[in-house]
């Protein structure tokens, strides 16, 4: 996978939203593209945001038309909504889908292609997008990491693969609790589970870095202590201040590479709609499980950063403990434990369609954290059914 430099200016804080207006206006922009989905938008999240565009005399417009796992056709959206507001840069507000939208408008309007799909990595003309237009990312879920990670991920529609954009990091990101802590409790459980996601895979990826292992260690310690009571403790805001940072830095962590978590539950999420985060939390006991021996160097040393006591403890019973420790976190913030749930609906007879679309367009992915074959990643998905 290709090595970027992450240098985004981030604005951390209760409030620090008020800052969004005159930090576009010292940058000398002019008109804002919004691109969030239509659940941030009646939620009233906007207000406080068009409200410090308003107060420094920057125009915008909101584009809305983005769901979870946003496809080419609702980019391609953005980027005429972007044209016919005259918008001379973009704010995506929201979580993983709406950024990751908002990067895919930055990208092809500047790149100035019919599509969206051209700029996509496996599937498209222009694998390494290098314009972009001016982009700030407000995150309002504490656990994607995209607005500091260079890329996004895009569902083709007529394939139902998902694909990564490259080169969209963005220049800004607002980071403000105060946001986050207005979103659902189950938002905010996936959410946090696909940070957990992010450090544990980037931990243990073959192109793992000094500098990447350092943010998801610190990731995995914080997710572990605070997720709890950012879905439902008495504490909430206080726990979301500290998962909001972590799901930051655990994005910055995974700049070297993920593994098979995400290149399974990609598909899941192409194929069948579901939440990202879910996909996540389902998949990754079954990932560290299947490769619990090959690992177990690896989750002894993350084992402590989860709050396991494994001084002394063999590597293998700590690697075991690890992802009895994952599962217990899974259920006590209420997410399915199982594919077949009804709230996901994948059937054993799904299993073989996964596979081959995993092994097409998720290469990047599942070789990591060691080579998989088709029996493997067959034999993940059945156990997590």
């Amino acid at each position: 996978m290709p090595s970027f430099a992450l240098s985004v200016e981030t604005v951390f804080g209760d409030g620090c939203i008020a800052e969004l207006g005159q930090r576009a206006k010292a940058k000398g922009f002019k008109h804002a593209l919004i691109v969030t989905d239509p659940g941030i938008r009646a939620a009233g999240i906007l207000d406080s945001i068009m409200a410090s565009l308003d107060e420094q005399g920057v125009a915008h417009s909101v584009y809305d038309n983005v769901t979870p796992n946003p496809t080419v056709p609702e980019v391609d959206g953005g980027v005429v909504a972007m044209k016919d507001s005259g918008a001379d840069f973009v704010i995506g507000v929201g979580g993983g889908s709406a950024i990751d939208a908002a990067k895919g408008v930055a990208i092809t309007a500047a790149m100035g292609g019919e599509t969206s799909k051209m700029y996509l990595f496996g599937a498209g003309t222009v694998p390494f997008p290098n314009q972009r237009k001016p982009l700030f990312a407000i995150p309002t879920t504490c656990g994607t990491g995209s607005e500091i990670s260079p890329a996004a991920v895009i569902t083709d529609p007529e394939t139902h693969y998902k694909h990564l954009m490259l080169n969209c990091t963005p220049d800004v990101a607002v980071l403000d609790p105060n946001l986050v802590a207005k979103m659902p409790a189950p938002i905010t459980a996936a959410t946090g589970m696909d940070a957990l996601t992010h450090a544990i895979e980037a931990y243990v990826n073959p192109g793992n870095t000094p500098f990447t292992r350092m943010f998801a260690t610190r990731a995995i310690q914080q997710i572990s202590a605070h997720l709890r009571q950012a879905v439902n403790g008495p504490d909430r805001p206080g726990a979301i201040r500290h998962m909001l940072y972590a799901a930051d830095i655990a994005g910055q962590s995974m700049s070297q590479g993920l593994g098979q978590v995400h290149g399974l539950s990609h598909v899941v999420s192409g194929r069948l709609g579901t939440a990202h985060g879910v996909a996540n939390a389902i998949l990754l006991s079954q990932v560290l499980e299947y490769h619990n021996e090959f690992l177990a160097p690896q989750l002894l040393e993350i084992a402590p950063l989860m709050g396991i006591n494994a001084v002394g403890m063999p590597a293998k019973q700590a690697a075991k403990e690890v992802v009895a420790q994952v599962r217990a976190l899974r259920d006590e913030i209420k997410i399915p434990s199982k594919l077949s749930d009804p709230s996901v609906g994948m059937k054993e007879s799904d299993v073989a369609q996964f596979v081959d679309d995993a092994q097409k367009s998720q290469g990047i992915f599942i070789a990591a954290p060691r080579a998989a074959t088709a029996e493997d990643l067959a034999a993940i998905y059945k156990s997590a059914l």
